[in-house]
C-alpha cells in the first residue's frame, strides 16, 4: 500500500471512530418568554412589587420558566440544563412516569414535570417554579385599585377568608416594611388594555 492510500485508510478509520464515539454533551436552555410586556390586556401576571416611597413602586413581571418537551426527552447523562440562573450537570437521570428526575439523591437533584402543551417545568421545593423576568415598569399606586389579600399582614399565615383592601391600605402595608413581602413571587396582578394594573392578588408563599 502506497503512502497516499495509507493516509486515506487512516483518515477513514479515524472518522469512523469519531462518529461511533460518545455523543458530545449538549446544553438545554429555557424557552424564550411568551408574554409580551407591551400587550398585557386581561392577563394575570406574577409580579413582584418593590416599594420606592410616596406611592411609587417598581413592578417586575415574571412568567414560569419552561422547556421544550422534545429537548427534555432527549436529555442524556453529561448534558447541562440551564435553570433558575444556574447550570445543572446531568450525572444521572430517571423517568418517573411522564416526569424527569436528574441527579436523584444529590444536592443537584432537579425534577422536570410535564406541564402539557409541549413544555416541561422545573418544580422545586414547595412546588415553586423558577421564573423568567418579562420586564419592569414604574407604577404610581392609586387609591381605587383593589387588592385581594389571602395573607395575614402580621403573621404571614393564610387567611381563612380573603381580605379586600384599597390601594391606600396596600400602600400602608408596603410602607410599614414589617409584614410579609410583596416581592417573593406571591403577587399576581390583572392588567387592562392599557397595561395598567387593575387588581392585585396576594397569596401565601413559603418564601415570604
Amino acid at each position: 500500500m502506497n503512502g497516499k492510500k495509507m493516509i486515506a485508510v487512516l483518515a477513514a478509520v479515524m472518522l469512523t471512530a469519531v462518529m461511533a464515539g460518545p455523543a458530545l454533551a449538549g446544553t438545554i436552555s429555557p424557552n424564550p418568554g411568551k408574554i409580551d410586556i407591551e400587550d398585557l390586556s386581561g392577563r394575570f401576571i406574577t409580579t413582584n412589587i418593590e416599594y420606592k416611597g410616596d406611592h411609587q413602586a417598581t413592578l417586575t413581571l415574571l412568567e414560569n420558566e419552561q422547556f421544550d418537551a422534545e429537548a427534555v426527552k432527549a436529555v442524556q447523562e453529561g448534558d447541562v440544563i440551564r435553570s433558575g440562573g444556574g447550570d445543572i450537570k446531568v450525572e444521572t437521570l430517571k423517568w418517573d412516569g411522564p416526569d424527569l428526575r436528574v441527579n436523584e439523591g444529590t444536592p443537584e437533584e432537579a425534577l422536570f414535570c410535564d406541564a402539557g402543551r409541549g413544555v416541561f417545568e422545573r418544580v422545586m421545593e414547595n412546588d415553586m417554579v423558577p421564573q423568567l423576568t418579562i420586564g419592569t415598569m414604574d407604577w404610581e399606586i392609586p387609591e381605587w385599585v383593589v387588592m385581594l389579600d389571602w395573607v395575614d399582614p402580621e403573621s404571614g399565615e393564610i387567611l381563612d377568608d380573603v381580605a379586600m383592601r384599597t390601594g391606600g391600605q396596600m400602600t400602608a402595608l408596603l410602607e410599614s416594611g414589617t409584614g410579609p413581602s410583596f416581592a417573593v413571587e406571591n403577587v399576581a396582578i390583572l392588567y387592562d388594555q392599557n397595561n395598567v394594573p387593575q387588581l392585585v392578588w396576594r397569596y401565601y408563599s413559603p418564601a415570604q
